[in-house]
């Protein structure tokens, strides 16, 4: 018997299909691939003697902290999974059929969270595809709500539950966080920097209802937030935000440094992180100020005119940023799930102001590279980014005027 459940999906979940071997920067290559229990067991039953003996020797058990989800790992050679050919096809899939396919391989680059019983789906923009899917339409995000069957989403990552908790809950208003963070961000009467530093105040404004016991005026919070986002109140209200370009440039270091440390050898990500360090004069040893003033340069001659007219890339980054990571439910806490992703943006627009400074100007290509290839080696580590948020409370820098300071230079 089918179960029909209730979803909420990006539309442009369902026009994804794998190019498989023409993909420019295969998922099979530059990460750990955990295989589950059940396909490990299926594995074990395999008759075929050749791929039998190929199994053995290129499956490595997880004996340290064995869960369901990772029962074993596929043996990389030269960073590429064992079972990846040279015409960038899987054997696995090629020899045993589709059906044999680890739940990773199987369901990547798609992501289920359920929440408060309804199944949703997004794309992860570290697949090649997917990010051009997600961030190449003009026209914005749109959202279908339906019924699907329940065997269609085989690995649920997230189960969220918000209901129930009462006024006195944070997380209850939950549905009513994202629902204002993806209007504000989709608003485009406003610059996207305009749009961030309102959620921003929002956020500032949410989280101090909580340290005050006062959990309950969160819904008068948000409504006025998203009233006065579209009747035009915060217009022209950001024009004095401090220039403090030596931060960015402070930032751009410890990001550097920090992202070398962690990167697992993505040649894709080094070729941007080599671009925009040269953009910026890094690679040469340049002086803070040096630094700034190439910046500055980059910044006003070729990112702001790419950005004026693709703005709308950034926009879909963020807004499917919000719904796959359940915004603000990722963190422990409203105004840190905000400065988390203020980082992640910094981190994009920094990479864009440099390349945009060596390459003398942006395409929608390189931008996706860009954002792809920081996707894929960063967002999927965890270590890396609690080490960039330990950075950011350790300075002090856990504050809207900071985060403004990112946002705005």
């Amino acid at each position: 018997m089918t179960t029909l459940v209730d979803t909420l999906i990006p539309e442009y979940v369902k026009r994804f299909t794998c190019i498989g071997g023409a993909c420019e920067d295969t998922c099979c290559s530059g990460w750990t691939v955990n295989i589950d229990q059940h396909t490990l067991k299926k594995y074990k039953k395999v008759k075929h003697t050749e791929f039998k003996t190929r199994l053995r020797e290129n499956v490595v058990k997880n004996d340290k902290n064995p869960t369901e989800n990772f029962a074993a790992s596929m043996k990389l050679k030269q960073s590429r999974c064992s079972f990846l050919n040279e015409e960038n096809l899987c054997d696995i899939q090629l020899n045993l059929g589709e059906s044999f396919l680890c739940t990773t391989c199987s369901v990547y680059p798609r992501r289920t969270n359920k929440v408060n019983g309804k199944l949703e789906q997004a794309l992860s923009v570290s697949c090649p595809e997917a990010a051009r899917l997600v961030m190449l339409n003009e026209g914005g995000i749109s959202f279908e709500q339906g019924q699907d069957q329940k065997d269609a989403f085989r690995w649920i990552a997230t189960n969220i539950e918000t209901r129930g908790g009462g006024v006195s809950d944070w997380r209850s208003f939950f549905e009513e966080y994202r629902y204002v963070t993806i209007a504000i961000l989709q608003n485009r009467a406003y610059t996207l920097e305009e749009r961030l530093l309102i959620i921003g105040l929002m956020f500032g404004e949410l989280q101090e209802s909580v340290d005050t016991g006062k959990p309950e005026s969160i819904p008068d919070v948000l409504g006025n937030y998203l009233k006065c986002s579209e009747d035009g109140t915060f217009q022209g209200a950001f024009n004095e935000v401090a220039k403090r370009l030596d931060i960015q440039v402070r930032l751009c270091r410890e990001l550097v440094v920090l992202g070398l440390k962690h990167t697992p050898g993505s040649t894709r990500y080094l070729e941007c992180s080599r671009a925009m360090m040269a953009g910026l004069g890094m690679e040469d040893g340049a002086e803070d100020h040096q630094v700034q003033e190439s910046y500055e340069k980059a910044y006003g001659t070729y990112y702001l005119p790419f950005i004026q007219e693709h703005g709308y890339m950034l926009e879909n980054y963020l807004v499917n940023y919000v719904f796959k990571n359940c915004m603000p439910l990722d963190s422990t806490s409203l105004f840190e799930s905000y400065a988390r992703m203020i980082m992640h943006y910094s981190l994009i627009k920094i990479h864009m102001v440099g390349i945009a400074g060596h390459e003398q100007g942006l395409t929608s290509d390189s931008v996706i590279k860009l954002i792809q290839s920081i996707s894929k080696t960063f967002e999927h580590s965890i270590e890396y980014f609690e080490k960039i948020m330990t950075l950011v409370k350790e300075n002090g820098f856990m504050s809207m005027p900071y985060m403004s300071i990112l946002i705005k230079n």
